[in-house]
């Protein structure tokens, strides 16, 4: 199939998964067990995931991504999320089902957090940031949507295999941004928003072109731009 085409297909249908999940959201108070992230988001993950293939994944921010990505993962692979709130990594524990997903909750060292961006400084989070180093493991997929988002980028480094991917949800905040170039391979999805959303992709390693369609997910990503100002001025 062309591949205009193909990105003109994938935009509408984007686009009806947007729309569903707002409208069960705000009509039906239904919400989908899924990342609360973008499905232009989403589809990036699963894509790096298939074609990634990992064994070893670290997550800082436990979620409904915790129950949903290790979905494209071999039954062997093993899925270590590490979560600040007790009582939300309770929540989400209760709801895993798969043998190979395991939560730790790790209580922040101080709190109200202290950063002007109430993110989560490294003091406040220092236990969190350095948790995944007891562990003794080497990850080849590490995704960051948590807390002291910067530090665990840092920490990352030196927890990740030469040809392993980070990704940074919520890459539109330019805080995070002065931690990038430590790695040699970075690609950024940003959509205009200033305080939530986009991916950025990360590797010591690896070219990311040679695991994920980056001119295709941008294409997508542009072509959206347009419509997804008409949803927001509609209410979606």
């Amino acid at each position: 199939m062309d591949q205009q085409l193909l990105v003109f297909f994938k935009v509408l249908t984007i686009l009806a998964k947007e729309v569903r999940d707002v409208a069960l959201r705000k009509l039906f108070s239904i919400n989908p067990i899924k990342p609360w992230m973008k499905i232009k988001e989403i589809e990036i993950i699963i894509e790096l995931l298939k074609r990634k293939k990992p064994k070893y994944c670290l997550e800082w921010g436990v979620g409904y991504s915790t129950l949903y990505f290790p979905k494209y993962l071999s039954d062997d692979a093993i899925w270590i999320a590490i979560e600040h709130d007790e009582g939300w990594a309770a929540k989400v524990r209760r709801m895993v089902r798969r043998p190979n997903t395991k939560i730790y909750c790790i209580p922040p060292n101080n709190y109200p957090w202290t950063d002007e961006h109430n993110d989560g400084s490294y003091t406040d989070l220092r236990d969190y940031v350095n948790f995944p180093k007891t562990l003794g493991m080497i990850f080849d997929f590490i995704l960051i949507d948590g807390r002291a988002r910067k530090d665990c980028l840092l920490s990352a480094l030196n927890l990740l295999d030469n040809e392993g991917i980070v990704v940074l949800h919520d890459a539109n905040r330019k805080y995070y941004h002065s931690a990038f170039n430590f790695y040699k391979y970075q690609v950024s999805f940003n959509d205009g928003r200033e305080d939530a959303g986009g991916l950025w992709i990360g590797s010591k390693g690896l070219n990311i072109n040679a695991i994920l369609d980056v001119e295709k997910h941008k294409a997508i990503w542009k072509s959206l731009a347009i419509f997804e100002k008409v949803l927001t001025v509609m209410g979606f």
